[in-house]
C-alpha cells in the first residue's frame, strides 16, 4: 500500500511539474516571429530572437536552437559558423543513433511521454529533419571546399535513413506490446474528428516514406560526377530517381553521368533553390473512448496537426547566359512532414492512449487520497495534455534545382519570385559551381561561397544588380 501511495505522489508530482516546466513551452509561437524576421530580410534580428528564446531560465539550448541558428547563420553567409552550429545539432542526433545501436528497447521506452506528454521526450528532431541536417552539412562542406568531409556526410545520410527505417518498425512493435499490457489498444479509425484527409493526398501518398530526401541523393550524384567519380555518382542518381521517378533532371543526370565535360572556360553549375518555410506542428484535441476501471470513457486527447503557413513560390525557370533553365522540385518538406505524421500516427495514438490510461489511474489514486489531491490531478491532466509542436521551422518548404554548363565569369541570373522579377550578378568559376538561392516571402537570399571573389547575400529583389542592396520586396513585373 505504501508503495502504491508513493507511486501516486510521484506521478502527481510529475503532472504538476509539467504544468509549470519546459514541457509546456510553446515552440511554435516562438518561431513565428523568427520566420517573420527572415521573410522581411532581418537576419540579425532573427538570430537575436533565437538567442533570446534560449536564454538561461527561459529554455535550454537543445537541438532546435542549433538547427535554427545554423540555418540563419548560413542564410547570412556565415557558412563556417552555420556549419559549427549544425555540427552541434548533429551531436544530438548521433547520441540518439548511438542509443538505438546500444539498446533499442531503452531508446524506445520513454516513460515521460506516457505520464505527461510527448513534449517531455528529448527532442532529437523529426525524421525528415535528421536527414535534412545531414544534407545541409553535405552542402555546407562542399561550398566551403571540404570535399572529404562532404563524402563522409553523404555516407552518413544513407546510413541514417536505414537506421530511422529500422527504428520506426521496432518502435511500433514495442508500443503495441506496452499497449496490450495496459489494455489500451485502439484504432486510428476511432479518430473521426481528426482531418486525416490532409495526410492522404496524392502528393503525400506518392512518397515512399517521410524521411528519405531526393535532393540529398541528387546532390551526392552531382558532387561525385563533377569531382571525377562517375562510378560513385550513379548510385546517388539512382537513389534520387527511386524517390523522384518523374524528375527529368534526375533521369538526365543518370543517363549522362560521366559524359558532361565542361570546356576550359566553362563550369557545371547547380542552382539550389529553396522556397518558403517548413510547416508548423500544432496540437489538436480529439475525444477518444478509453478503457478505464469503470468501463470506457470518452477522453479528450491531444494529437499533432500539421499546418502549412508559409508556402513557397518555385520559379519555373532560371535565366542566365541566354539560357532558360527549367527548375524542378526534388524535395517537398511539407509533404514529407505529412507522410511522416501519417506513418507515425499509429505509434502516436498508442503513446497517447497509454498516457491516458496511466493518467486515469493516477486520478483514481489521487481521489482516494482526498478531494484536493484529486482536483490537482485533474488540473495537471488537462494542462499537460498537449501534442508535441516542436519542429525546425526555418527549413524551406521545397528544395528545387536547375543545372547547366555555363561560361565562367560574372553572369546575371533572373528568376520570378512570386512578387516580382529578381536579377542578381553572380560569379561562375572553377570546374563546378553551386549557387544557393532562398526565396523567403518578399526577400531573396543568394549565397556563393565556393567561387573566387566575394560571397553575396541579398535581402532584396532589385531588377538592377548594380544598385546597392536595399531591403524591399521584389518589384512587380
Amino acid at each position: 500500500m505504501k508503495s502504491r501511495n508513493l507511486t501516486s505522489i510521484v506521478l502527481i508530482g510529475s503532472f504538476l511539474a509539467g504544468c509549470v516546466g519546459n514541457p509546456i513551452r510553446q515552440y511554435d509561437s516562438e518561431l513565428k516571429e523568427t520566420v517573420s524576421l527572415v521573410k522581411s530580410g532581418s537576419l540579425k534580428q532573427a538570430i537575436d530572437q533565437v538567442e533570446k528564446n534560449n536564454e538561461a531560465g527561459t529554455g535550454s539550448k537543445d537541438i532546435l536552437y542549433f538547427l535554427e541558428k545554423g540555418e540563419l547563420l548560413t542564410l547570412d553567409n556565415n557558412y563556417a559558423a552555420g556549419r559549427e552550429s549544425w555540427l552541434k545539432a548533429d551531436e544530438f542526433v548521433r547520441e540518439w543513433e548511438d542509443s538505438i545501436k546500444a539498446d533499442l528497447n531503452k531508446a524506445i521506452g520513454d516513460v515521460g511521454s506516457y505520464v505527461i506528454n510527448d513534449k517531455t521526450r528529448r527532442y532529437e528532431g523529426q525524421d525528415y529533419e535528421k536527414v535534412m541536417l545531414s544534407a545541409n552539412l553535405t552542402l555546407s562542406h562542399v561550398l566551403q571546399g571540404n570535399h572529404d568531409l562532404a563524402r563522409i556526410e553523404m555516407k552518413k545520410t544513407y546510413e541514417r535513413e536505414k537506421l530511422i527505417e529500422s527504428f520506426r518498425e521496432r518502435e511500433y512493435e514495442k508500443l503495441q506490446e506496452d499497449a496490450k499490457k495496459q489494455n489500451a489498444t485502439v484504432d486510428v479509425k476511432q479518430m473521426k474528428e481528426y482531418p486525416m484527409a490532409e495526410l492522404d493526398t496524392p502528393e503525400v501518398n506518392s512518397l515512399k516514406n517521410g524521411f528519405q530526401n531526393a535532393f540529398a541523393h541528387y546532390l551526392a550524384g552531382y558532387f561525385f560526377e563533377v569531382t571525377g567519380e562517375p562510378s560513385l555518382a550513379e548510385p546517388g542518381y539512382r537513389n534520387a530517381l527511386n524517390l523522384a521517378p518523374s524528375s527529368r533532371l534526375v533521369q538526365t543526370g543518370l543517363k549522362d553521368v560521366g559524359r558532361r565535360r565542361p570546356g576550359a572556360r566553362e563550369s557545371d553549375v547547380l542552382f539550389v533553390i529553396e522556397s518558403g518555410f517548413a510547416p508548423s506542428w500544432k496540437s489538436i484535441t480529439i475525444p477518444i473512448p478509453i478503457p478505464r476501471s469503470t468501463g470506457f470513457m470518452v477522453t479528450p486527447l491531444a494529437f499533432p496537426l500539421i499546418k502549412s503557413e508559409n508556402k513557397g513560390f518555385v520559379p519555373a525557370t532560371v535565366s542566365v547566359a541566354g539560357k532558360q533553365l527549367p527548375v524542378e522540385t526534388l524535395s517537398n518538406l511539407d509533404a514529407m512532414a505529412r507522410r511522416q505524421l501519417k506513418d507515425q500516427m499509429p505509434a502516436i495514438l498508442l503513446r497517447t492512449v497509454i498516457r491516458s490510461v496511466v493518467k486515469s489511474g493516477v486520478q483514481d489514486q489521487a481521489y482516494k487520497g482526498g478531494v484536493v489531491l484529486g482536483v490537482l490531478a485533474n488540473v495537471g491532466t488537462v494542462v499537460t495534455e498537449q501534442a508535441d509542436d516542436r519542429s525546425w521551422r526555418t527549413l524551406p518548404e521545397r528544395i528545387s534545382v536547375a543545372r547547366a554548363t555555363l561560361p565562367q565569369g560574372n553572369q546575371t541570373i533572373e528568376l520570378q519570385t512570386g512578387s516580382g522579377t529578381y536579377r542578381k550578378e553572380v560569379n561562375i568559376g572553377n570546374r563546378f559551381t553551386i549557387i544557393p538561392i532562398r526565396l523567403a516571402g518578399g526577400t531573396v537570399y543568394v549565397g556563393q561561397p565556393n567561387t573566387p571573389g566575394s560571397v553575396t547575400s541579398e535581402g532584396v529583389a532589385d531588377p538592377d544588380p548594380k544598385k546597392p542592396a536595399a531591403r524591399k520586396p521584389a518589384r512587380k513585373p
